[in-house]
């Protein structure tokens, strides 16, 4: 309700994140690309008072505790809906005063011109994409510069990373259960997946913690 996502916004404004993402699902939400038609949503009403009740957090957040926060308004209504909902509802979040606007799961270059030129031409909009092999059905992935050449300001590809660490996952476990020696990956072409362990503890933030021993460790 309004209260949660008051409360959420500046919550996270006072936390740091640079933008919230207030989408017109029903709960539980589902993964728009595996559920497609079978996604709920909520009525043009209700996602409008969550619209409404974000970009208030976000007012408050700034005019109050001196933080800034964009509020993304996200509709999921095209495959269940269909595309002139979609195009009402995002013209209706833009009008409630979101900062960027996106629908997910438009099927076609023409569907994400058409939504486009129904906002202002000022107002951010986003386009997700799911990357996928070549040998999966979808391929109509745009490159960031074609994201540009239609008008979007952001090109969100979310699950990339993800998908990348399960390939290096499964590439290395697959090298230990095929290595007949146990050697694994030390000896084979997965090793290319592997960071070196120097570059790891880089990451996870070793240095910091190896000063913080050094400076107030207490000799037994």
């Amino acid at each position: 309700g309004a209260a949660n996502i008051r409360r959420s916004v500046r919550g996270l404004a006072a936390a740091g994140a640079a933008a919230v993402t207030i989408e017109d699902q029903r709960f539980p939400k589902r993964c728009t690309y595996a559920a497609g038609a079978g996604v709920r949503v909520v009525s043009i009403e209700q996602s409008l008072e969550r619209i409404r009740a974000a970009v208030g957090a976000r007012d408050a957040a700034m005019d109050v505790d001196g933080n800034e926060v964009l509020i993304v308004a996200r509709t999921d209504c095209r495959a269940a809906l269909g595309l002139e909902e979609a195009i009402e509802r995002c013209v209706a979040y833009e009008e409630a005063g979101a900062d960027v606007v996106y629908a997910e799961n438009l099927q076609t270059k023409e569907e994400y011109l058409k939504i486009r030129e129904s906002l202002r031409p000022l107002t951010p909009m986003m386009l997700a994409q799911v990357q996928q092999a070549p040998s999966d059905s979808q391929s109509n992935l745009y490159t960031v510069e074609e994201v540009g050449n239609m008008g979007y300001s952001l090109a969100l590809f979310g699950v990339s990373a993800l998908q990348a660490t399960v390939q290096a996952l499964q590439s290395t476990a697959a090298s230990f259960l095929s290595s007949e020696t146990g050697g694994g990956v030390l000896g084979g072409e997965p090793a290319k997946c592997l960071a070196p362990f120097s570059e790891l503890k880089e990451v996870v933030g070793f240095p910091e913690l190896e000063k913080l021993e050094a400076k107030y460790q207490v000799d037994a």
